[in-house]
């Protein structure tokens, strides 16, 4: 027992240390948090830094094309995945250093996976993709990788810039002077691949082996990719393993300066509250809806400046929020949401030099086509979400609930309370109605008027529902006792589920902040077309220049098996493992394969 009680003073000093120092970021900060969210059991180390690794599935893209990428957010002291953040940003920036495109990525254990379309709209040239947490933002010598990507734009005149040139040469040679990928390469004997056969036909199966060198099993975090090989130049990309080298070279613990809290537990979603009247900002109930038939609901208070914070969970990903002030002067006040972080792209050197020589006319007309004749197919071939969590409602304690198709049906809220829902009743006050529950125990009028939802959206005034048809409402749930939630006490709860949960699309209040908010990119599970016997794909054209991307490797055994068939498109076609095991090991792996 003597040993147990030490371990236990030793857990909690280092807490307490840990928590401390997440305290004095929120202060410094300015923020206060009143979640609803359960608390995690562990509490990652924040006294470290983190960094990324961002690598992609090629560097030179025609619009049309897609850019799959995979990031790795590590604690650069062992290159083993950062438990500190749970949300990355990953951004397009042009070669004027401005960015075109921003995008959230959920970070599993410290992995995170995405991809971006490339549309016509975007000029040929160089550009970047960058990958940082907020929490990397608060060190300047964070390294934030970047990747130079070309783009080039085939449906536009080109025209020469300090980037692009349009010299008449060898286009192999200058393929060969900028391409990074040599066969066997960088392997370190930890993992090698192992296929069937070197050469291949077209929509022929290949099979694939994954195989642990070493006498443990590899497990980690890898990607595959294989694509086709032509002479179209590419730009260098730093494997994993130049860059942990890299990492080890540059890494330094500089103090922060805590402009930005890092994220944790979830996606974090800021912002302040202002008054036309200049009225109270601190202590004010904040009240973030995303409504739905599975519905988000998060109430927080602001701070005494009128900051305030939202966790919001992975599941549901809804973008479309709903935000008030939950005060009677609620018409005073106005909601402002915090802009994405700001990465300073003022460092950033566009330095690498793409050669369109008259030559590369017949490959870039070639992967033209087949990007255009893969998106005319998209609907048969789309890639597909990954299922998410059904959410139950954050109320799980409920009294009573009534499926109003299992009574007479009565067009009005009133006609409803008396004949049907008969645990609530109401008053009209002041020329407006209140909703209130009965409880023969005890009188829950003391505890404040009851929570009312509709598709989750939290309804100020009840009034508003007493015109609403209730032809379109499908249940009615009910509390019937006092209930806490965030930093409010209710007298019970009540929630309306309409049939088709449309209600927050007509529902218009002044005070009521409707909002897209970017949330982060939905995980993928990537089309890879089967065309065993029997298939119905033999007449669907397949001209897929990206034969496999399969981000979410483990290898959680001494060999991994991976199938896939080859397209309509004939060459050599270069495959590529690459990540980190879990010791924090960068591995890369090339090979080439033939298709006829």
């Amino acid at each position: 027992m003597k040993n147990f009680s030490i371990y236990n003073q030793s857990t909690i000093s280092f807490r307490i240390k840990q928590l401390t120092l997440l305290m004095l970021l929120f202060i410094k900060s300015g923020l206060t948090f009143a979640q609803n969210s359960q608390n995690k059991n562990t509490i990652p180390d924040i006294s470290t830094q983190e960094t990324i690794f961002l690598h992609s599935n090629t560097t030179t893209f025609l619009t049309g094309e897609t850019l799959f990428f995979k990031l790795y957010c590590l604690n650069p002291l062992n290159n083993k995945t950062s438990q500190i953040s749970k949300i990355a940003y990953v951004e397009l920036v042009n070669s004027d250093k401005t960015s075109i495109q921003k995008n959230k990525v959920y970070l599993d254990n410290g992995i995170g996976t995405g991809d971006y379309f490339i549309p016509t709209t975007l000029k040929t040239g160089n550009y970047k993709v960058i990958a940082y947490t907020k929490w990397m933002l608060n060190n300047v010598h964070s390294q934030k990788n970047e990747i130079d990507i070309f783009i080039i734009n085939p449906f536009e005149s080109q025209e020469p810039n300090d980037n692009i040139t349009f010299e008449i040469s060898n286009p192999k040679q200058t393929a060969v002077a900028v391409q990074t990928i040599n066969s066997n390469s960088g392997n370190d004997k930890r993992i090698d691949l192992v296929f069937d056969k070197e050469n291949y036909y077209t929509r022929e199966k290949v099979n694939l082996k994954l195989k642990s060198l070493t006498e443990t099993i590899e497990k980690g975090s890898y990607s595959v990719s294989i694509r086709k090989k032509d002479q179209i130049p590419t730009s260098k990309q730093l494997t994993s393993s130049e860059f942990a080298k890299k990492t080890a070279e540059s890494y330094k613990n500089t103090p922060n300066t805590f402009d930005y809290i890092p994220e944790i537990r979830s996606e974090l979603i800021t912002g302040y509250i202002t008054s036309a009247n200049n009225g109270e900002l601190s202590n004010k109930s904040i009240a973030l809806s995303l409504p739905g038939k599975e519905y988000v609901l998060k109430i927080v208070k602001t701070n005494a400046q009128g900051k305030f914070a939202f966790l919001l969970d992975q599941f549901p990903n809804f973008p479309n929020a709903i935000l008030q002030v939950i005060d009677e002067k609620r018409n005073e006040y106005t909601i402002h949401l915090d802009a994405f972080p700001k990465f300073d792209t003022s460092s950033l050197q566009f330095t690498s030099k793409l050669n369109l020589s008259p030559e590369l006319r017949k490959d870039i007309e070639e992967r033209s086509t087949a990007s255009q004749i893969q998106n005319a197919y998209y609907q048969i071939k789309k890639d597909s979400l990954v299922t998410e969590a059904v959410m139950n409602p954050f109320f799980t304690t409920i009294e009573k609930s009534y499926v109003l198709d299992d009574y007479t049906r009565f067009p009005t809220l009133k006609e409803n309370i008396v004949e049907v829902i008969v645990e609530l009743y109401y008053r009209r006050e002041n020329g407006k109605y209140q909703l209130h529950i009965r409880n023969n125990q005890k009188d829950l009028m003391i505890y404040g008027p009851p929570m009312v939802l509709v598709d989750g959206l939290l309804i100020q005034d009840p009034s508003d529902l007493f015109d609403y048809n209730m032809a379109n409402v499908s249940r009615v749930s009910l509390i019937t006792e006092p209930y806490v939630y965030g930093p409010n006490l209710y007298g019970g709860l009540i929630s309306f589920e309409t049939k088709g949960n449309e209600f927050s699309t007509n529902y218009a209040k002044k005070y009521l902040k409707t909002m897209e908010i970017q949330r982060p990119n939905p995980e993928k599970i990537y089309n890879n077309p089967d065309y065993t016997a029997g298939n119905k794909l033999q007449r669907i054209p397949d001209y897929r220049y990206q034969l496999l991307w399969r981000p979410n490797i483990k290898l959680d055994t001494k060999e991994d098996n991976l199938s896939f068939y080859t397209s309509d498109v004939k060459g050599n076609f270069e495959v590529v493992l690459e990540g980190f095991t879990d010791n924090g090991q960068p591995v890369y792996v090339s090979k080439t394969i033939s298709v006829k």
